[in-house]
Order: structure tokens, then C-alpha cells, then sequence
């Protein structure tokens, strides 16, 4: 059996085992996974008619143990299991331990291991970072979304809604999508300016007038998904020509001065307006 220790990489480790069993997949393995509390476990084998050629049912084996900036990839080759979904891990690695401790001796095996291991060292390098738990929201927020949007196409190809309405629902959920994508954008740069603040790069100046600008791309994304949905009652014949301009430019007006506002909060926060400045200009943006 080798064995690597990879420390300060912060990689996705389910991400580095879907990434080897695609590598597997390519060179015409069959593969089956499983995974315990910071344990993924993969096995790779030839079919069983080539495994009878070579004289043993065997099998790659990829065992990758730790965290995303202290992990450990121990590659060696055994028994293929018969079930290592139903097994489990903690089986493999008790009752099973036969299956991980012989070496990666036989000659067919030498290439292979060495291909693998020159792709595992520049998926670590290289690789996918562990996701933050704002991309995680999107990506789940997205993935809804996507749904919602294959159930509506899926209504409308069965003739329980007719093409105007589902037009006009497509476009909401499409607005929303795209308002999802850009509310996280502006939460990951905040963060971002936060820090910069906190490590003395930034004056409090500074990232006041850059948060203001984020908050106001923030505002013309909640902006555009107000506009999505009057798009959507135009199309459905909810809303006349007429009326849809007015409420657009009513919503558009509403937004600036929202902005505007902000901007005005920001400065007072941030020693630039006093509070009766603030107040008096305020109330000159609500007259």
C-alpha cells in the first residue's frame, strides 16, 4: 500500500473522490464508493472476465481519510467487495482490513498506480475548493429553482396550462434566478470588505462608499425582480400596456430613492453627514 499526506491544500474531498472515479470510469473500470464521517473509500476493478485472465478478483482500492486542510489518499489493491454500499466503511476497515493492507504489487498494476497518483497530486493542487456556505445556498437555491422551472415546463407539455401562462411564469423564475445569483455575489464581496476593513487595508471611508456601492447593485438586482414579475403579468394579459409602464416606473422610482437613502445612512455612519444633516437631507429626497 502507498500512502500521501496533503496538508494546507483546502480541497473538496467528495469533489477529489467523484474526480479519481471519473478517472476510472475513463480508463474502463467499474467503480463502487462509500463514505463515513471523514472517510471516503472507492473501489475500481476490470470486468469480472478480465479479472479471471489476470487470476484474481482484484481491485484498486482508494481510501482518502481527514479534512479538507489535513488529509491523507492510501491507494492499494484487494478483494473486490460484493457490496460495498451495503457494507459500509467502518466494515471494510474492521472486518475487511485484508482489503486495504496488501500492496500494490502486481505488475499490471504499477502503470495505473502511477497515472493515478500524478492525477490525484494535481487534483490536490489544482482542485475544487470545499464550497462557502453562501455558494452552498445558491447552488440549492438554484437547483429549486431549476426544478420549478422543468415541473412548469413539464405542465405545459402535458396541456395543463397554455403558452401565455407559461411564458409569464417563466420569466418570474427566471428573474429569480438571476436575483439569487447576484444577492450572493454582493453578501461574498461584503464579507470580503469586511475583512479588508478589519485588516487596516481599507479605511472606514472606504469600505462605507464600497458597501454602498454593493447595496446599490444589490437594490437594481431586487429591482430586477420586481420588473421580472410585471414582465410576467404583462405577458399573461394580466396587466395592460399601459399599466405596466406605470408600475415599472413607480417601482424604478421607488429604488432610487431607496438607494439614495442608503447612500445617506452610509455617510452618517460613517462620521461623513452629522445626524441633523442626514435628516434634513432625507427628508429633501421624501418631499
Amino acid at each position: 500500500m502507498t500512502k500521501k499526506i496533503y496538508r494546507d491544500q483546502n480541497r473538496d474531498l467528495d469533489v477529489l473522490l467523484k474526480d479519481i472515479e471519473t478517472w476510472f470510469s475513463g480508463q474502463g473500470y467499474q467503480t463502487q464508493t462509500n463514505k463515513a464521517d471523514e472517510t471516503w473509500l472507492l473501489q475500481a476493478a476490470k470486468t469480472e472476465a478480465w479479472r479471471k485472465v489476470v487470476g484474481a478478483s482484484r481491485a484498486f482500492n482508494v481510501l482518502i481519510q481527514g479534512q479538507p486542510n489535513d488529509f491523507s489518499v492510501d491507494l492499494s489493491t484487494g478483494e473486490w467487495a460484493s457490496n460495498l454500499a451495503a457494507g459500509g466503511v467502518a466494515a471494510i476497515l474492521t472486518g475487511g482490513a485484508t482489503l486495504l493492507i496488501s500492496g500494490v504489487t502486481a505488475g499490471w498494476s504499477k502503470k495505473i498506480e502511477g497515472d493515478l497518483w500524478s492525477f490525484i497530486d494535481q487534483k490536490v493542487m489544482f482542485g475544487e475548493k470545499p464550497k462557502s456556505a453562501q455558494e452552498v445556498a445558491v447552488m440549492q437555491s438554484q437547483s429549486s429553482l431549476e426544478e420549478k422551472l422543468k415541473q412548469l415546463r413539464d405542465a405545459y407539455d402535458q396541456g395543463f396550462i397554455d403558452e401565455i401562462a407559461y411564458n409569464a411564469k417563466k420569466l418570474e423564475i427566471e428573474g429569480q434566478m438571476r436575483a439569487s445569483k447576484q444577492s450572493a455575489g454582493t453578501e461574498e464581496k461584503l464579507m470580503k470588505l469586511k475583512s479588508l476593513l478589519d485588516a487596516g487595508i481599507l479605511s472606514q471611508g472606504e469600505f462605507e462608499m464600497k458597501k454602498a456601492e454593493l447595496i446599490r447593485e444589490s437594490s437594481n438586482s431586487e429591482l430586477e425582480v420586481q420588473i421580472s414579475k410585471l414582465n410576467a403579468a404583462l405577458a399573461s394579459g394580466i396587466l395592460s400596456q399601459e399599466e405596466y409602464e406605470m408600475k415599472k416606473s413607480a417601482i424604478k422610482q421607488q429604488s432610487e430613492l431607496a438607494a439614495k437613502i442608503k447612500q445617506l445612512e452610509n455617510a452618517r455612519d460613517a462620521g461623513i453627514l452629522t445626524y441633523e444633516e442626514f435628516e434634513k437631507k432625507k427628508l429633501a429626497l421624501l418631499v
